[in-house]
């Protein structure tokens, strides 16, 4: 009996693969539209923490993967301590794609922390992108532009959707 389940489902297999419809095109030139974000990028952030305003140096390395269907970022902010040495205190971890059912972007992020978001990703014009999470009764809000090799991003949070405060910015430039 489990022989010929097994057979079964083996034999099934070509089928599953011949049926997926092959989306890469669409995906592949909904994604040239980040091309600006694409390389390496580094400079210094900030983020209001219960603590206070936290600076830090921060590494953008932004990469096509997946035969250029995804866009992959990972971002590294690092603190210098008062002693000298240095803290990781952001440590993430991006994967925008365009989804061919709902037509839209969609960011999927990561952070050693051990939390995850998915994001709806909003391509502005060809310099600015906008990222946002509804987190409970918040919403959470991420503007980037990019303009001669600068990255400018603020990051801000809003009750209500109209009044927003700010809690976050990055100023990058590319490196490679």
């Amino acid at each position: 009996m489990k022989r010929n389940i097994l057979i079964l489902a083996l034999s099934l297999l070509p089928l599953t693969m011949v049926a997926q419809p092959d989306f890469s095109a669409l995906a592949k030139e909904k994604l040239a539209a980040l091309e600006m974000m694409v390389g390496t990028w580094k400079g210094t952030g900030y983020i209001y923490t219960p603590a206070g305003k936290e600076s830090s140096s921060v590494t953008e390395n932004i990469q096509y993967k997946l035969d250029g269907t995804v866009l992959v970022a990972e971002g590294r902010g690092i603190k210098t301590m008062e002693d000298g040495s240095e803290k990781v205190v952001h440590d993430a971890l991006g994967v925008i794609s365009f989804n061919p059912f709902t037509k839209q972007y969609q960011m999927n992020s990561f952070i050693s922390k051990g939390m995850s978001t998915n994001a709806k990703v909003e391509i502005k014009d060809e310099n600015s992108v906008v990222w946002w999470i509804e987190a409970g009764p918040t919403t959470i809000r991420y503007s980037l532009t990019i303009k001669n090799g600068q990255w400018t991003e603020i990051g801000e949070r809003s009750m209500d959707g109209e009044n927003w405060q700010q809690f976050f910015e990055m100023k990058l430039e590319k490196v490679g």
